[in-house]
């Protein structure tokens, strides 16, 4: 007999048998079951053919099993309690929860998530790991691929089968260093921009066509980068301005050095949306779920006010 056999086999009369056997009543099976007397009678006929035995004897109080019953009910009850658990709703148990989670993102975010994201996990599931890489071109790729969980970027635009949810929204701002010119402007327009020397920070799979040309395109850049740390130091030691996000800027490196100018709201510059970006093949995962919650209970909680010139 070979497994696809099984699908000429009714499961509910082993369950039906589990009764009998248990009950050894065909009035108190049905009971049980909430089955009627005639139906339980004939889940018995069945029983006999499928297992070629008689398997129940009537007595004055009931029935009584046969051997090959007894046999029969070892053998099954522990499969059919199986089969309980595996058609159970699934349960995240977070202290033996087994996991490396992998993420994608840049630097700030990462300065900004890790750290509190670790110590939960120490406290509440600590056998889980995370692995953590640099946003790249074809971190999407990689999703796809499933070599990838999460990556965390700005925009809204998304392959098929990739889901996303709204974690921020980031306001795009000026970043200078101390003692830059606009360093004590209360805001920043596009012409007094436009006209400094520029670095150009090109953020991986990023596209918003609701921000304007010249901040998605940066015009005349002196400095093109993809790498964070290359773009600060432009800044603080090359007299360089940069768009970038109003909370995560201080997170960058050498933060404490460099200041935030809001642009001028005549620009109507909009926010932006910072989105979780997930494999619709683990959108039902508890556990990626689990995490997935916890990201974006996360991402900001210890987020201070940025500083910005007032």
């Amino acid at each position: 007999m070979k497994v696809d056999d099984l699908s000429q086999i009714d499961m509910r009369l082993l369950v039906a048998f589990n009764a009998l056997m248990e009950e050894l009543s065909v009035t108190r099976a049905a009971d049980r079951l909430s089955s009627s007397q005639p139906a339980m009678s004939r889940n018995l006929r069945q029983l006999r053919i499928l297992f070629a035995d008689e398997l129940f004897t009537r007595q004055s109080h009931g029935l009584a099993a046969t051997p090959r019953a007894e046999q029969l009910h070892l053998q099954m009850r522990p499969l059919l309690d199986s089969i309980l658990r595996l058609v159970a709703p699934a349960q995240l148990e977070l202290k033996t929860l087994k996991r490396c989670f992998s993420l994608s993102m840049i630097d700030p975010i990462s300065q900004t998530l890790i750290a509190p994201l670790l110590s939960h996990l120490q406290e509440h599931a600590p056998q889980v790991t995370l692995k953590i890489q640099s946003l790249e071109d074809y971190s999407m790729d990689l999703l796809i691929a499933g070599q990838l969980d999460f990556i965390i970027n700005f925009g809204n635009e998304a392959p098929a089968n990739i889901h996303s949810r709204m974690l921020a929204e980031e306001r795009p701002v000026c970043v200078v260093g101390p003692d830059h010119p606009l360093a004590g402007n209360s805001s920043v327009s596009y012409e007094e921009f436009i006209c400094q020397k520029k670095v150009d920070f090109m953020l991986p799979g990023f596209s918003d066509e609701n921000l304007p040309d010249w901040m998605m395109n940066i015009p005349d850049p002196h400095l093109q980068t993809n790498n964070m740390v290359t773009a600060q130091n432009a800044i603080c030691d090359g007299q360089l301005v940069m768009v970038g996000g109003e909370k995560l800027s201080q997170f960058a490196p050498r933060a404490a050095e460099t200041v935030v100018i809001p642009f001028a709201a005549k620009e109507n510059i909009p926010a932006v949306p910072m989105r979780l970006f997930w494999h619709k093949r683990y959108h039902d995962d508890l556990s990626h779920r689990w995490m997935r919650d916890l990201i974006n209970q996360l991402i900001f909680s210890q987020c201070p006010v940025a500083r910005q010139t007032l």
